[in-house]
């Protein structure tokens, strides 16, 4: 494996050569679960209108690596610079910093007893102190972008998966945060819903909205991200544009999981 693997520190390197400004800095970061070592010292940095896709095969640690990104797994060691703070610091207020990160899961985590507008409105009203107007007429607005603004009255039951997980995304955006992380967003759902999510990511993306996305639509990954990772038994094997990644691969891991993938 250690022979296969890209130098990191050279490729950051190469990327940081750019005049935009690294919004995350990921440092040797490490978590355990036991005696089990998920991720294995991983350094990435996430520059302010990045699209980044990470992909590789389950159980490679790559779900495990976004949930380190806000802290709802804690890191076994290792540093996360989030607009010039290491947020992995115990004296941070890591609730102040998941403001500023919008998260999207696999699941919907909608509040079922809510319809879709107070699902939108109340992190805004609670946690930023937004008037119930303010936050009423951004939501609107959103849902409007996401072609889902006749649905502001429903509830969550009343709604296809697709519809949950834009809404789900919505709910993340209302929050203005400066940058959206995606765990699988698509894998609950039906063939037929997938198209729907991945187009709002797209618009969303042509925003400049930071993006991190752990995904396994190799589609997406190749026509929306400017970035893409391979992560394989918690560490990163290889990274490069999209043109490059897919049609030239050099790490022999990589060249085999994409053979199979994108068969």
């Amino acid at each position: 494996m250690q022979e296969d693997k890209i130098n990191t520190d050279i490729k950051t390197k190469a990327f940081a050569e750019n005049d935009r400004n690294v919004l995350l800095h990921v440092e040797k970061l490490t978590k355990q679960f036991g005696r089990t070592e998920v991720l294995k010292g991983i350094t990435l940095d996430i520059y302010k209108g990045d699209v980044v896709c990470i992909i590789g095969p389950s159980g490679s640690g790559k779900s495990t690596f976004l949930r380190c990104l806000n802290r709802i797994e804690e890191p076994s060691s290792g540093s996360i610079i989030f607009d010039g703070e290491d947020i992995c610091q115990k004296n941070v207020d890591i609730d102040k910093h998941r403001q500023r990160m919008g998260m999207v899961f696999q699941q919907f985590n909608l509040f079922p007893h809510m319809n879709v507008i107070k699902n939108l409105t109340l992190a805004p009203v609670k946690l930023q102190g937004k008037s119930e107007e303010e936050a009423h007429e951004y939501a609107e607005q959103l849902l409007k972008r996401v072609g889902l603004a006749d649905r502001a009255e429903f509830y969550p039951s009343q709604l296809s998966g697709g519809q949950q997980q834009r809404i789900a995304i919505v709910r993340a955006l209302c929050m203005k945060p400066d940058v959206m992380l995606f765990d699988e967003p698509t894998s609950a759902l039906d063939p037929e819903m997938v198209g729907e999510v991945l187009s709002v990511m797209s618009d969303l993306a042509k925003t400049d909205m930071s993006m991190v996305v752990v995904t396994h639509e190799m589609g997406f990954a190749k026509e929306v991200a400017n970035r893409v990772v391979f992560l394989d038994r918690g560490e990163f094997i290889e990274e490069n544009r999209p043109d490059e990644f897919f049609s030239n691969p050099v790490s022999p891991r990589l060249k085999s999981f994409l053979g199979k993938v994108l068969k």
